[in-house]
């Protein structure tokens, strides 16, 4: 079967990247500065909110992270910091306070908030302005005096714990995938055939993933995993790598060393240890029949249940040296019919999902 062919087997989800956009708009971030906004019109007694933050991959421009009380539209935008008076708080002009909110978020004005009174207060982290917090109030008595603005400025403290702490957890997840990509290239390398194996489990472990709700954190963690699953192959002798035929006993207890082999590769980088454990287990069997811990059930992690029958899907789907690749419904029923025993139930049922409804 010629490589387009196995492509059709099931749909592949779009290509997953890590975000580019300031790390409030993803995963913890995100969700505390939502809850912040709705503090701050709860706390200060306004009507609204909103989060801005600098664009780490172009300063001069400005996102909406978050807020409370603003149209949906307005969420997200993005505009310049010369376009209203949220660039001078970024340059260390603020805290400011002015009397018609459209002054402040100026292109992102909608008409219930121009001419009331706003404030607007600098997130400092890492020693630099990198957000704004912005509050508004909708009656035309409201004036914002020295009292709101450090209650204000306590809640942008608060945003600024949580932005460093996602920035944080941007860079490592930025360093783990250039680890991931680098592991990749050197299984390229050392055998092109395993390499394209891999890319196959992940198309299909992802669409296992997303079909089963899995969250974006466990779905990372499981494309990391399914693409180096058999990273530990790289310590697997030539003659063993590249018979062209059926491995002997010698050879096949070899070759099982290589989920506890990669295990111990990916252990040994900083934020790929969650990784390394679903690599180490996913020739793990249901019954606990499987190696290298003989671990049973739902002992043995999700996303290694995932990646043990899209492997061996995948094996069956594709040409060998010494075999033809079986048919999509010839493989789906040996994936079947190692239901219960070699793999999870439920797993096999979200895989015949997903390859029956390409």
């Amino acid at each position: 079967m010629t490589e387009p062919q196995q492509q059709r087997r099931f749909a592949p989800p779009q290509t997953r990247t890590l975000p580019s956009i300031p790390p409030a708009e993803s995963g913890y971030g995100a969700l505390v500065l939502e809850r912040l906004a709705r503090q701050v019109c709860r706390t200060a007694g306004v009507d609204w909110s909103c989060i801005f933050v600098r664009d780490r991959q172009d300063p001069r421009a400005v996102i909406a992270a978050a807020g409370q009380g603003m149209p949906w539209e307005v969420l997200g935008a993005r505009f310049g910091v010369d376009e209203g008076m949220i660039g001078e708080v970024l340059s260390g002009g603020g805290p400011l306070a002015v009397e018609d909110y459209s002054e402040l978020v100026r292109p992102l004005v909608w008409e219930e908030a121009r001419g009331h009174s706003a404030v607007a207060v600098p997130i400092t982290w890492n020693r630099q302005v990198g957000a704004v917090l912005t509050a508004a109030d909708a009656a035309p008595q409201r004036t914002f005096g020295p009292d709101d603005l450090m209650l204000l400025a306590e809640l942008a403290e608060l945003a600024a714990a949580a932005l460093e702490q996602s920035e944080d957890r941007l860079q490592m997840n930025e360093l783990m995938q250039a680890h991931v990509v680098a592991l990749a290239a050197a299984m390229d390398m050392r055998d092109r055939r395993t390499a394209r194996h891999s890319e196959d489990v992940v198309r299909l472990a992802l669409c296992v993933g997303e079909l089963m709700h899995l969250e974006p954190a466990s779905l990372l963690e499981l494309e990391f995993a399914a693409r180096l699953h058999d990273v530990g192959k790289i310590r697997v002798p030539d003659a063993v790598l590249h018979k062209p035929g059926p491995l002997n006993h010698t050879e096949y207890d070899i070759i099982r060393c290589h989920s506890a082999w990669g295990a111990e590769t990916l252990a040994s980088i900083p934020g790929l240890q969650a990784v390394a454990a679903v690599v180490r287990f996913h020739h793990e069997r249901w019954d606990g029949t499987g190696y290298p811990d003989g671990l049973r059930g739902a002992r043995i992690p999700l996303a290694s249940r995932i990646i043990c029958v899209c492997d061996a899907y995948a094996a069956m789907t594709a040409d060998r040296p010494y075999r033809p690749a079986m048919s999509p419904e010839d493989a789906l029923n040996e994936v079947r019919q190692g239901s219960g025993t070699q793999f999870d139930p439920m797993i096999v049922s979200a895989v015949a999902e997903v390859v029956e409804g390409a």
